[in-house]
């Protein structure tokens, strides 16, 4: 193993380990445990669709690209702000997340930055890559989460299909993408079937090569609404927004206080957009995650609302039967929706003050016909 490898390695693991330390659920914790053994996977013999020798090995130059934009001004400071303000925006919650920031600025920059992490990369290192190396490596910057379902692994690539988290079905035409991350696509073999959330950039059009990049996580078919929300890295200057509670102790101490008098019931009636998906626990347990269509609030006075808190209705399958769930347990799929900031603040409302009294011991779920 070279130098190169190891130190990637040694990064990878010290991932994995603040991921251990966040890591909540079975499902997550299920990943945490394929991502140490993916540790020790054996790198692919090639890396197709490279237009000149330096970019045989792009594992290696994705290593450097990090490397220096994580140790080199400016982009050291922007990469900082970027993964505050993502700690402190709309999917604060989702593990992992300033890691998250990290692989966007990579390939995108600051959200309305003109100073571009590839470009500067280019301009400091551009000599050693042919004019068509440079056009390549440019091509990072189409990068885009997606969630896919993995397929094969053969010549050195593994095939990939998009997931649509609302039909439940592959969707698009087959892909077929090198990878970046420890072992490249060799970490996806016996993986076949299941749904990865990744970044993926055009690497060599001309020849029907893809490139995931690198980092993602991966899991069943029925883990489909954990990784969904993911998705919203799509809209990264949403994504980089911070709440305005979250920007000091001071704003936090007059959100509160406003949370606190604040009839809810009749707030987010008035601001809430019906129907709408969201990922939603199932029950009973409340341990799958899956996206739902969300289609009203359920009628309560300000005085029951107070006692036992928001619940919303959602229909499960063909039939009348209704799924109650509280509204602390869901979370959007669409982050453009107008509903985003009015749940957040409830949500954050109830994360701060702790749940409604009445609600202590109840369970989470109820159905009614």
């Amino acid at each position: 193993m070279g130098r190169r490898d190891e130190e990637k390695r040694k990064r990878r693991q010290k991932r994995l380990e603040h991921s251990q330390r966040r890591a909540q659920g079975p499902s997550l914790r299920r990943v945490l445990t394929e991502l140490k053994g993916a540790l020790e996977v054996p790198s692919p013999a090639r890396w197709p669709g490279a237009s000149e020798p330096a970019l045989e090995r792009p594992d290696d130059v994705k290593f450097e690209l990090t490397e220096f934009l994580t140790r080199r001004e400016p982009g050291k400071s922007k990469l900082e702000q970027l993964e505050n303000r993502f700690l402190k925006g709309p999917l604060s919650y989702l593990p992992e997340i300033d890691h998250w920031a990290m692989e966007e600025f990579f390939y995108h920059g600051f959200p309305g930055d003109s100073w571009h992490p590839i470009e500067a990369f280019l301009a400091h290192e551009g000599d050693r890559f042919i004019p068509a190396g440079q056009e390549q490596l440019r091509r990072w910057k189409e990068a885009r989460v997606g969630l896919f379902v993995l397929g094969a692994v053969r010549d050195d690539m593994v095939d990939l299909q998009e997931w649509d988290v609302l039909t439940e079905t592959a969707v698009g035409p087959p892909l077929r993408a090198i990878a970046l991350n420890v072992g490249g696509v060799n970490a996806y073999r016996g993986q076949q079937g299941k749904l990865t959330v990744c970044y993926l950039a055009p690497w060599a059009p001309e020849q029907g090569i893809s490139c995931a990049m690198g980092y993602g996580l991966t899991m069943g078919q029925r883990d489909a609404g954990t990784l969904a929300p993911f998705l919203g890295l799509r809209h990264p200057e949403i994504v980089a927004h911070a709440w305005p509670w979250n920007t000091n102790r001071s704003a936090r101490q007059t959100y509160l206080r406003q949370w606190e008098a604040r009839d809810w019931q009749g707030w987010l009636r008035d601001r809430l957009e019906f129907p709408f998906h969201a990922v939603v626990p199932l029950p009973p347990s409340g341990q799958r995650m899956a996206v739902k269509l969300v289609t009203g609030l359920v009628p309560s006075s300000p005085a029951q609302a107070r006692q036992f808190g928001i619940y919303l209705a959602i229909p499960m399958g063909e039939g009348t039967e209704m799924m109650i769930s509280g509204a602390t347990n869901i979370k959007l799929c669409d982050l453009t929706s107008p509903n985003l900031e009015p749940l957040t603040e409830y949500q954050t409302y109830r994360e701060w003050a702790g749940p409604p009294p009445g609600t202590v011991g109840e369970p989470r779920f109820r159905t009614i016909e």
